[in-house]
């Protein structure tokens, strides 16, 4: 089954807004995690705060990328390729 343009862009963009919603909820966790610990297990929480917030950033980019596709889809200016081995 081949999905619309608009299908095609509505699902990326949930995608892409779900991802950054599991990130920040992650980040939240760990974030409230490390404010109860101590040594070295504080160390590796922090650690992992960290990254989940360069990962945050990372993937906020990524979600405006996919909207400007998106966009770049729904202008026709874009070929969607319905072959999944196909490269773009």
């Amino acid at each position: 089954m081949v999905d619309s343009v608009g299908q095609t862009g509505s699902r990326l963009l949930d995608e892409a807004a779900q991802l950054c919603d599991l990130l920040r909820i992650a980040y939240g966790t760990a974030h409230r995690m490390q404010q109860d610990l101590h040594g070295d297990t504080y160390d590796r929480a922090i650690n992992v705060v960290n990254q989940l917030h360069d990962l945050q950033l990372t993937c906020n980019n990524l979600f405006d990328e996919v909207a400007r596709e998106v966009g770049e889809m729904e202008s026709g200016e874009y070929e969607i390729k319905t072959d999944p081995g196909s490269d773009r």
